[in-house]
Protein backbone atom coordinates (compact mmCIF):
# COMPACT_ATOMS: atom_id res chain seq x y z
CA UNK A 1 0.00 0.00 0.00
CA UNK A 2 2.87 2.40 0.69
CA UNK A 3 4.40 1.88 -2.70
CA UNK A 4 1.01 2.23 -4.42
CA UNK A 5 0.77 5.82 -3.21
CA UNK A 6 4.21 6.92 -4.48
CA UNK A 7 3.01 7.85 -7.96
CA UNK A 8 6.14 6.48 -9.73
CA UNK A 9 6.77 3.32 -11.80
CA UNK A 10 9.94 1.37 -12.47
CA UNK A 11 11.03 1.05 -16.10
CA UNK A 12 10.34 -2.25 -17.80
CA UNK A 13 14.05 -3.17 -17.94
CA UNK A 14 14.41 -2.68 -14.19
CA UNK A 15 11.40 -4.91 -13.57
CA UNK A 16 12.94 -7.70 -15.61
CA UNK A 17 16.26 -7.33 -13.79
CA UNK A 18 14.45 -7.69 -10.44
CA UNK A 19 12.18 -10.51 -11.56
CA UNK A 20 15.01 -12.90 -12.51
CA UNK A 21 16.72 -13.03 -9.09
CA UNK A 22 13.32 -13.11 -7.38
CA UNK A 23 12.31 -16.12 -9.46
CA UNK A 24 15.55 -17.92 -8.57
CA UNK A 25 15.11 -17.08 -4.89
CA UNK A 26 11.53 -18.38 -4.95
CA UNK A 27 12.55 -21.67 -6.57
CA UNK A 28 15.41 -22.06 -4.08
CA UNK A 29 13.08 -21.37 -1.15
CA UNK A 30 10.47 -23.87 -2.34
CA UNK A 31 13.14 -26.50 -2.87
CA UNK A 32 14.51 -25.92 0.63
CA UNK A 33 11.04 -26.21 2.17
CA UNK A 34 10.38 -29.42 0.25
CA UNK A 35 13.68 -30.97 1.35
CA UNK A 36 13.02 -29.95 4.95
CA UNK A 37 9.54 -31.50 4.88
CA UNK A 38 10.88 -34.73 3.43
CA UNK A 39 13.71 -34.99 5.93
CA UNK A 40 11.61 -34.22 9.02
CA UNK A 41 8.29 -35.90 8.19
CA UNK A 42 7.66 -38.91 10.39
CA UNK A 43 4.73 -41.04 11.47
CA UNK A 44 4.10 -42.59 8.08
CA UNK A 45 5.18 -39.56 6.09
CA UNK A 46 3.48 -36.93 8.26
CA UNK A 47 5.15 -34.14 10.19
CA UNK A 48 1.92 -33.46 12.10
CA UNK A 49 -1.23 -35.31 13.07
CA UNK A 50 -4.53 -34.28 14.59
CA UNK A 51 -7.31 -35.88 16.57
CA UNK A 52 -10.30 -35.50 18.87
CA UNK A 53 -10.18 -35.77 22.65
CA UNK A 54 -12.87 -36.46 25.25
CA UNK A 55 -11.71 -36.72 28.87
CA UNK A 56 -13.81 -37.05 32.05
CA UNK A 57 -12.09 -35.41 35.01
CA UNK A 58 -12.20 -34.95 38.77
CA UNK A 59 -11.50 -31.37 39.84
CA UNK A 60 -10.81 -29.81 43.21
CA UNK A 61 -10.03 -26.39 44.66
CA UNK A 62 -7.08 -25.88 46.99
CA UNK A 63 -7.56 -22.72 49.10
CA UNK A 64 -4.55 -20.85 50.48
CA UNK A 65 -6.43 -19.08 53.29
CA UNK A 66 -6.39 -20.35 56.87
CA UNK A 67 -10.17 -20.58 57.42
CA UNK A 68 -10.97 -22.07 54.00
CA UNK A 69 -10.67 -25.82 53.48
CA UNK A 70 -11.08 -28.06 50.46
CA UNK A 71 -14.26 -30.13 50.64
CA UNK A 72 -13.94 -32.72 47.89
CA UNK A 73 -13.93 -33.14 44.14
CA UNK A 74 -16.49 -32.57 41.42
CA UNK A 75 -16.92 -34.33 38.08
CA UNK A 76 -16.26 -32.50 34.82
CA UNK A 77 -15.00 -33.13 31.31
CA UNK A 78 -12.67 -31.84 28.60
CA UNK A 79 -13.47 -31.93 24.89
CA UNK A 80 -11.72 -30.62 21.79
CA UNK A 81 -8.95 -30.96 19.24
CA UNK A 82 -5.43 -32.22 19.87
CA UNK A 83 -2.36 -32.09 17.66
CA UNK A 84 1.14 -33.59 17.64
CA UNK A 85 3.93 -31.88 15.69
CA UNK A 86 6.90 -34.18 15.23
CA UNK A 87 10.38 -33.08 16.30
CA UNK A 88 13.53 -34.67 14.91
CA UNK A 89 13.81 -37.59 12.54
CA UNK A 90 12.96 -40.64 14.66
CA UNK A 91 9.36 -39.80 15.63
CA UNK A 92 10.00 -40.24 19.36
CA UNK A 93 9.50 -36.57 20.23
CA UNK A 94 6.57 -34.30 19.54
CA UNK A 95 5.29 -30.85 20.43
CA UNK A 96 1.77 -31.65 21.70
CA UNK A 97 -0.92 -29.00 21.88
CA UNK A 98 -4.62 -28.55 21.21
CA UNK A 99 -7.70 -26.38 21.53
CA UNK A 100 -9.92 -27.65 24.34
CA UNK A 101 -13.16 -26.79 26.10
CA UNK A 102 -12.42 -27.55 29.74
CA UNK A 103 -15.12 -27.90 32.44
CA UNK A 104 -13.83 -28.30 36.00
CA UNK A 105 -14.96 -27.53 39.53
CA UNK A 106 -14.33 -27.99 43.21
CA UNK A 107 -15.73 -27.48 46.70
CA UNK A 108 -14.50 -25.69 49.81
CA UNK A 109 -15.90 -24.80 53.21
CA UNK A 110 -15.59 -21.64 55.30
CA UNK A 111 -16.80 -20.60 58.77
CA UNK A 112 -20.05 -18.65 58.89
CA UNK A 113 -20.08 -15.08 60.15
CA UNK A 114 -22.32 -16.14 63.05
CA UNK A 115 -20.78 -17.93 66.03
CA UNK A 116 -22.23 -21.39 66.65
CA UNK A 117 -23.43 -21.92 63.07
CA UNK A 118 -21.82 -24.78 61.13
CA UNK A 119 -19.30 -24.18 58.37
CA UNK A 120 -20.78 -23.19 55.03
CA UNK A 121 -19.91 -24.76 51.68
CA UNK A 122 -19.33 -23.33 48.22
CA UNK A 123 -19.10 -25.35 45.01
CA UNK A 124 -17.64 -23.69 41.92
CA UNK A 125 -18.23 -24.73 38.31
CA UNK A 126 -15.72 -23.31 35.83
CA UNK A 127 -15.38 -23.39 32.05
CA UNK A 128 -12.16 -22.56 30.20
CA UNK A 129 -10.81 -22.44 26.68
CA UNK A 130 -7.53 -24.25 27.26
CA UNK A 131 -4.38 -24.53 25.15
CA UNK A 132 -1.78 -27.07 26.38
CA UNK A 133 1.87 -26.49 25.48
CA UNK A 134 3.71 -29.74 26.15
CA UNK A 135 6.52 -32.04 25.06
CA UNK A 136 5.54 -35.64 24.39
CA UNK A 137 8.19 -38.38 24.61
CA UNK A 138 7.25 -41.62 22.85
CA UNK A 139 8.67 -45.13 22.67
CA UNK A 140 9.09 -47.02 19.44
CA UNK A 141 6.07 -49.08 18.45
CA UNK A 142 5.91 -52.35 20.40
CA UNK A 143 3.46 -54.57 18.58
CA UNK A 144 0.61 -52.16 17.97
CA UNK A 145 1.35 -50.15 21.13
CA UNK A 146 3.31 -46.93 21.66
CA UNK A 147 3.84 -45.59 25.19
CA UNK A 148 4.33 -41.91 26.00
CA UNK A 149 5.08 -39.45 28.75
CA UNK A 150 4.03 -35.79 28.58
CA UNK A 151 5.22 -32.67 30.39
CA UNK A 152 4.51 -28.98 29.96
CA UNK A 153 2.12 -26.19 30.85
CA UNK A 154 -1.34 -25.04 29.82
CA UNK A 155 -2.97 -21.65 29.35
CA UNK A 156 -6.67 -21.37 30.18
CA UNK A 157 -9.09 -18.49 29.59
CA UNK A 158 -12.24 -18.43 31.68
CA UNK A 159 -15.50 -18.09 29.74
CA UNK A 160 -17.97 -19.06 32.49
CA UNK A 161 -17.99 -19.26 36.29
CA UNK A 162 -20.97 -20.41 38.36
CA UNK A 163 -21.22 -21.36 42.02
CA UNK A 164 -23.61 -23.00 44.47
CA UNK A 165 -23.18 -20.98 47.66
CA UNK A 166 -24.49 -21.65 51.14
CA UNK A 167 -25.40 -18.50 53.04
CA UNK A 168 -27.49 -17.44 56.03
CA UNK A 169 -30.90 -15.79 55.93
CA UNK A 170 -32.24 -13.30 58.48
CA UNK A 171 -33.02 -16.16 60.88
CA UNK A 172 -29.46 -17.53 60.55
CA UNK A 173 -30.77 -20.59 58.70
CA UNK A 174 -28.59 -22.03 55.94
CA UNK A 175 -29.88 -21.23 52.45
CA UNK A 176 -28.40 -22.61 49.20
CA UNK A 177 -28.00 -20.13 46.34
CA UNK A 178 -27.67 -22.15 43.13
CA UNK A 179 -25.90 -21.26 39.88
CA UNK A 180 -24.80 -17.82 41.04
CA UNK A 181 -22.74 -15.96 38.43
CA UNK A 182 -19.30 -15.37 40.00
CA UNK A 183 -17.40 -14.46 36.82
CA UNK A 184 -16.42 -11.08 38.27
CA UNK A 185 -14.67 -12.85 41.16
CA UNK A 186 -12.75 -15.34 39.01
CA UNK A 187 -9.48 -14.57 37.22
CA UNK A 188 -9.69 -14.52 33.45
CA UNK A 189 -6.37 -16.35 32.99
CA UNK A 190 -5.31 -19.70 34.46
CA UNK A 191 -1.85 -21.23 34.07
CA UNK A 192 -1.11 -24.80 35.11
CA UNK A 193 1.47 -27.57 35.13
CA UNK A 194 0.61 -30.55 32.90
CA UNK A 195 1.97 -34.05 33.55
CA UNK A 196 0.65 -37.10 31.74
CA UNK A 197 1.38 -40.67 30.64
CA UNK A 198 -0.38 -43.31 28.61
CA UNK A 199 -0.34 -45.36 25.44
CA UNK A 200 -1.54 -45.33 21.85
CA UNK A 201 -2.97 -48.34 20.05
CA UNK A 202 -2.72 -48.32 16.27
CA UNK A 203 -5.81 -49.73 14.55
CA UNK A 204 -4.64 -49.36 10.97
CA UNK A 205 -2.84 -46.81 8.88
CA UNK A 206 -2.94 -43.40 10.53
CA UNK A 207 -5.74 -44.18 12.99
CA UNK A 208 -4.69 -44.60 16.62
CA UNK A 209 -6.53 -44.71 19.94
CA UNK A 210 -5.00 -42.70 22.80
CA UNK A 211 -5.59 -43.63 26.46
CA UNK A 212 -3.82 -41.85 29.29
CA UNK A 213 -3.97 -40.11 32.64
CA UNK A 214 -3.23 -36.38 32.87
CA UNK A 215 -2.71 -34.18 35.93
CA UNK A 216 -3.34 -30.45 35.60
CA UNK A 217 -2.19 -28.42 38.61
CA UNK A 218 -2.99 -24.72 38.61
CA UNK A 219 -0.35 -22.31 39.89
CA UNK A 220 -2.15 -18.99 39.39
CA UNK A 221 -4.83 -17.63 41.71
CA UNK A 222 -8.32 -18.81 40.81
CA UNK A 223 -9.90 -15.65 42.23
CA UNK A 224 -9.50 -12.00 41.35
CA UNK A 225 -10.17 -9.69 44.29
CA UNK A 226 -12.69 -12.02 45.97
CA UNK A 227 -12.77 -11.40 49.76
CA UNK A 228 -13.74 -13.58 52.69
CA UNK A 229 -15.11 -12.05 55.93
CA UNK A 230 -14.39 -14.01 59.10
CA UNK A 231 -16.46 -14.12 62.31
CA UNK A 232 -14.63 -11.03 63.61
CA UNK A 233 -15.48 -8.98 60.54
CA UNK A 234 -11.95 -9.07 59.15
CA UNK A 235 -11.68 -9.30 55.36
CA UNK A 236 -9.09 -11.43 53.59
CA UNK A 237 -8.54 -11.79 49.86
CA UNK A 238 -9.16 -15.40 48.88
CA UNK A 239 -6.33 -17.30 47.20
CA UNK A 240 -6.91 -20.73 45.70
CA UNK A 241 -5.81 -22.93 42.83
CA UNK A 242 -7.99 -25.07 40.56
CA UNK A 243 -6.68 -28.57 39.82
CA UNK A 244 -7.91 -31.72 38.14
CA UNK A 245 -6.92 -35.20 37.04
CA UNK A 246 -8.46 -36.67 33.92
CA UNK A 247 -8.77 -39.90 31.99
CA UNK A 248 -7.56 -38.84 28.54
CA UNK A 249 -9.37 -40.58 25.69
CA UNK A 250 -8.76 -39.63 22.08
CA UNK A 251 -8.44 -40.73 18.48
CA UNK A 252 -5.73 -39.57 16.08
CA UNK A 253 -6.53 -39.67 12.36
Amino acid sequence: MIFANCGSRLPLIALKMIAKPMKKATVTLLAALLLTSISTAQNEGRAARFGIKLAPNMGWVKPDVKDLKGAGATIGYTFGLMGDFMLGENGNYAFATGLLLNNIGGKFTYPSSVAGVKDLESSVKLRYIEVPITLKLKTNEIGYMTYYGQLGVSAGFNIRAKADIETLDLNNDVVLMEDEDVADDVSLFKAALVVGAGFEFNFSGNTSLLVGVTYNGGFTNLYDGFEYTDVNGNKTKVKATANYIELSLGVFF
